[in-house]
């Protein structure tokens, strides 16, 4: 077998990723690590030595091809949202009916913090290009559909997609850097003030005692779960893509818009998760049953993300990288404060509620994981399963319009 098609071969490549990638994801510096990203990471260093062998030996070879199809991209994509939605759709018509206008407002001043703030700095950083600034976005709010939809938009309007994934790749890094500081600073401000569990007072075993209702709580409801369910899982898709296909016409200065697959596969999820069952077709499925097509579907579509896009971004980095990494700080820490501030000021949120839906606000897993350690609750997981879904949509929305109006 030849060397060419060893290192060509896409499940090779692909699973090598998601391999060595967990193992990079482990690693952590003063408590921040990659997480699922490591996939992504590996794949741009992958990709880049296998594009310079094949140049050593091939001169006829095309850098910067793909080595993934287009197909096997969209499938992650669309498995991961889907799985993301449904898990959030459980509860999401008694939250919102509580405190959902709050997080909705909350993911919206968060989301749209980071629009403008990139809009801004596209303006000051005109040597930048648009797609590599928009990807600096979704990787400051860390947001793994963010970047799959503005890949999509990249590709729609025949701009250039690695430049995105250079964008995503060099803002992921600062961008979970100041949610895990944040949240961690928040936490401590607010247990010094003894202000943390407003509700519970700061008993510890009042804390213990109203946990453990919760996980009561929460294991009665999964035992009257399906545990899977492919027709409704794959209706959901179906109609998701379906509906992401449609366009809605704005006028002559913004085109036509679409929510793309991401956008599409989403809100389908969300609607028919909370709908539970049409007919014989359940959409209630287990939490960790979900978790795991979510889980290899995200390492999938990162890994992929890597492969397909890592030589360009590599052979860019050195001249954009450090203009970026401040466009990607910026955003992420303009927008997590300014959602603190509307959180506090305006919406009033109790403290749990806050730094959960922030950390949703902000798309952040490695946030969340960093809030439950530091505030000892599950509480936060609450505020950051309404906003996070709502978080997703305005991400995917506001991506789309900065491409049309750019």
């Amino acid at each position: 077998m030849e060397l060419e098609s060893i290192v060509t071969n896409p499940f090779i490549l692909m699973f090598g990723c998601i391999f060595l990638g967990k193992f990079l994801g482990l690693v952590e510096i003063k408590g921040v690590s990659l997480g699922s990203s490591g996939g992504l990471f590996v794949g741009l260093g992958i990709s880049y030595i296998v594009t310079r062998i094949l140049l050593g030996q091939n001169p006829d070879f095309e850098a910067g091809q793909n080595f993934i199809s287009g197909e096997l991209f969209s499938l992650s994509l669309i498995l991961f949202i889907a799985s993301v939605g449904l898990a959030a759709a459980r509860n999401i018509r008694s939250i919102i009916k509580n405190n959902g206008p709050k997080f909705i407002i909350l993911a919206l001043v968060v989301t749209a913090t980071g629009a403008l703030s990139t809009l801004g700095l596209l303006q000051m950083f005109q040597s930048q290009d648009l797609e590599s600034v928009v990807g600096t976005f979704s990787g400051a709010l860390t947001s793994s559909p963010g970047l799959a939809a503005a890949i999509e938009s990249a590709d729609n309007i025949g701009g250039q997609e690695a430049l995105v994934g250079l964008g995503y790749s060099i803002a992921y890094v600062p961008g979970v850097v100041v949610v895990i500081l944040f949240v961690q600073i928040l936490t401590k401000y607010y247990r010094e003030r003894n202000l943390l569990f407003e509700e519970l007072g700061d008993d510890p075993e009042k804390i213990k005692i109203y946990e453990r209702e919760k996980k009561k709580e929460q294991e009665e409801k999964k035992r009257l779960l399906h545990r899977f369910s492919v027709t409704g899982f794959s209706l959901v898709c179906a109609s998701g893509v379906l509906l992401g296909s449609l366009s809605i016409p704005l006028g002559e200065t913004l085109g036509d818009f679409s929510l793309g697959a991401t956008g599409g596969v989403l809100i389908m999820a969300l609607f028919l998760g909370d709908r539970k069952k049409i007919g014989r077709v359940n959409f209630q499925m287990d939490e960790k049953v979900l978790g795991v097509t979510r889980d290899l579907s995200l390492k999938m579509f990162l890994a992929i993300v890597g492969l397909n896009y890592g030589y360009e971004a590599v052979t860019l980095i050195g001249t954009t990288g450090a203009a970026l990494l401040l466009i990607g700080f910026a955003t992420g820490f303009l927008s997590i404060f300014i959602g603190f501030l509307v959180g506090t000021k305006a919406l009033k949120l109790k403290p749990l509620y806050l730094i959960g839906g922030l950390c949703g606000g902000m798309t952040s897993t490695p946030g969340l994981a960093a809030a439950i350690e530091a505030t000892d609750s599950n509480e936060v997981a609450v505020a950051y399963g309404a906003t996070y879904p709502f978080a997703l949509f305005f991400m995917i929305l506001f991506i789309n319009i900065i491409f049309q109006i750019s």
